[in-house]
């Protein structure tokens, strides 16, 4: 649940209840005072004049009439009661209502959660059944272009020997530099395409996630010389459960992504937070951020916001791919012309 729809339930739920509140008290307040009204007690006191009245001119029904008496007197007997413990009657009604509204707010609560949480394993499961055949398809791809590839590069290297001196060598050649450039562009793809195609089951064991982007940003500040890395922990262990590896694999698509937003001059922030179970880590950078129209697609395979040649559009499916195998995810949380923040959600290592 992101957390302006919490903060909005949260909000409802208290307007609600204090509303809730204030018509039980006038309901209540109106109920007991139709009881308590003074006509009321009149009708009462001379029924039972009546009854007394009646009683001696039909001794023959004088039991009967006595009856009737003894219950009228218990019902005046019950409001005088009620009158003089007004405000006890009045806080118990509230609070069977206040019980009951609070029992039907919980449960209704309780089943939307349900129902959230529900909904949010069936995208996860979507995502991971579509990122499952966009790897399949991948994995074929770069089966079928490394054949092809190979021979190509090898007619061009006998072509390159066979050719004899003389003017028309300088031209063949440049024409075998253009070709060997395509292929090279070629080979970088069917890379990313086997990357993607093979990304591996995470070894999970407890880490210390502050510790873990320290060393990462230690290690690799120099990947992105103009990129400053640093880290905001919280005090104590953080622990989560973690494939080091793979979650270095992470680090780097996203640093790669905020690099190349940054235009290389800029900053990358790794905030640490703790709710309950989850750790979440996100990843501020100042970069220029990710154009609206794109940011629904972010996580799809080949959404890029490079220019064409320059990226497949594979790091974050890779990435989240990763993090969902890891028990957690990876979702963009903002993204402006002043940076980008991406969260990384983890398991409570116990």
């Amino acid at each position: 649940m992101k957390g302006g729809t919490f903060g909005a339930i949260v909000v409802t739920v208290a307007l609600a209840t204090l509303l809730f509140h204030a018509v039980a008290h006038q309901v209540s307040s109106v109920f007991l005072n139709a009881i308590l009204r003074p006509d009321l007690r009149e009708v009462i006191e001379r029924s039972l004049l009546d009854q007394k009245t009646l009683r001696g001119l039909d001794p023959a029904n004088e039991k009967r009439y006595r009856r009737r008496f003894d219950d009228t007197q218990r019902l005046l007997n019950r409001i005088d009661v009620v009158a003089m413990n007004r405000e006890q009657v009045i806080r118990r009604f509230e609070l069977i209502l206040s019980g009951t509204f609070g029992a039907i707010l919980f449960l209704s609560t309780l089943l939307w959660t349900i129902r959230q949480r529900r909904n949010e394993e069936r995208r996860r499961g979507e995502y991971l059944a579509r990122l499952t055949s966009w790897q399949e398809a991948s994995r074929r791809h770069a089966h079928e272009i490394k054949t092809p590839l190979t021979a190509a590069r090898m007619e061009v290297d006998r072509l390159v020997t066979l050719t004899a001196d003389g003017a028309a060598v300088s031209e063949v050649r440049r024409a075998a530099e253009s070709v060997y450039e395509e292929l090279d562009r070629i080979a970088r793809f069917t890379k990313e395409f086997s990357s993607f195609a093979t990304i591996g089951q995470p070894l999970l064991r407890p880490e210390a996630l502050d510790r873990l982007l320290t060393q990462f940003c230690e290690m690799f500040a120099g990947a992105w010389p103009s990129l400053t890395l640093r880290v905001v922990a919280p005090e104590g262990p953080i622990l989560v459960n973690a494939d080091r590896d793979l979650l270095r694999q992470v680090l780097v698509n996203l640093c790669t992504n905020s690099a190349h937003a940054t235009g290389g001059h800029g900053s990358v922030t790794f905030a640490i937070t703790r709710a309950g179970e989850r750790i979440y880590a996100d990843v501020i950078d100042s970069g220029c951020g990710i154009a609206p129209a794109l940011q629904p697609r972010i996580f799809e395979p080949y959404v890029t916001t490079r220019e064409i040649g320059s990226g497949m559009g594979l790091g974050l499916p890779i990435s989240r791919k990763i993090l969902l195998d890891h028990g957690g995810d990876l979702t963009l949380l903002s993204s402006s012309p002043a940076g980008s923040t991406f969260r990384l959600t983890f398991v409570r290592a116990t």
